[in-house]
């Protein structure tokens, strides 16, 4: 039996991950072989167990699968999702407080074409717990689903809180082993196998306010299907500050050596890496509490006096 590629190395896509995104949706085979064509493939490609694509070309069949299907879940929920509705939904999100709100307002819209929500978070201490819910059969044993899902959602909250997002923990079902050198590429870090699907993030990540525009979201969207194939980015110094200053209570309360020691720094060495970031610790605290101020006005659902309350300001 030969081993699996290292993606360290040679960073390619599965033959399963091409397979997948089209059997699920139940294509007539001459739908399924344009779409592939569209795509610069041959159809018996995919009865090659050794065959791998470029990213380009990966991205390039993910986007003739879902117009093929209509569907930007590929088959996987129990209505097909209408393509444009990802984009559509990040028009909204931007406008939410924090991540969590958006998550919650997120599971709640593909709750509707599923009938229950895909994912679920909770807190455990300084940990937050995503869990896709795999509720169907073609959710379990899809490993695209699962990779589709967790990435899209890692990357969202990234995007939307304008800070890389620690990955403390990722796991996957215990069948797709297999594919371990391809999640190690993928998430940053070396997956753990079980019965479910998941994330484990910092507590501040729910925290940290939605700080994206609606003119920066075009942009986003013509990176997002790189980011299906594209390694994970480590949190900076300064993305792991601000989801600590954000699980902060009150808001951005922390003091700067708690900070650093919680990052197992000295308070030297901490203002040192955040001036070779051309930043300092008060600059992002500001920046983070501005942040969050703004995103509560513009809703204009909390008083002054609450709003500065929050934010630990002594006076509206």
């Amino acid at each position: 039996m030969t081993s699996a590629p290292r993606w360290a190395t040679a960073p390619t896509v599965p033959v399963r991950f091409l397979r997948e995104l089209f059997a699920a949706q139940g294509l007539a085979p001459a739908i399924r072989d344009a779409a592939l064509g569209r795509a610069g493939l041959r159809p018996r490609a995919l009865d090659d167990d050794g065959f791998r694509a470029s990213p380009v070309t990966f991205g390039r069949l993910l986007r003739a699968a879902i117009r093929a299907g209509d569907d930007e879940l590929l088959g996987h929920a129990a209505r097909k999702v209408p393509p444009g509705a990802y984009a559509r939904l990040l028009h909204f999100l931007v406008h939410c407080p924090d991540i969590a709100t958006a998550l919650d307002e997120a599971a709640a819209l593909y709750r509707l074409f599923d009938g229950a929500a895909p994912w679920t978070v909770d807190v455990a201490g300084p940990v937050a717990r995503l869990r896709l819910t795999l509720q169907r059969p073609v959710q379990r044993g899809s490993l695209l689903y699962a990779h589709m899902m967790l990435l899209t959602l890692w990357q969202t909250a990234g995007w939307l809180g304008g800070a890389d997002v620690a990955l403390r923990r990722v796991l996957l079902p215990a069948e797709f082993a297999a594919y371990a050198n391809e999640a190690r590429f993928l998430f940053g870090r070396a997956p753990e196998f079980g019965d479910q699907a998941g994330m484990d993030w910092p507590r501040g990540v729910l925290a940290a306010p939605v700080g994206r525009r609606r003119d920066e979201i075009a942009a986003f969207l013509r990176r997002a299907p790189g980011g299906m194939t594209a390694p994970g980015q480590p949190a900076t110094i300064e993305a792991q500050l601000r989801l600590m200053l954000a699980a902060a209570d009150p808001f951005a309360a922390l003091r700067e050596d708690e900070a650093a020691r919680a990052l197992g720094l000295s308070r030297q060495t901490l203002a040192r890496r955040l001036a070779a970031l051309g930043t300092s610790y008060q600059g992002i605290r500001e920046a983070l509490r501005r942040d969050r101020a703004c995103t509560l006005l513009a809703r204009g659902d909390r008083s002054l006096a609450e709003i500065a309350d929050m934010l630990g300001y002594s006076e509206p």
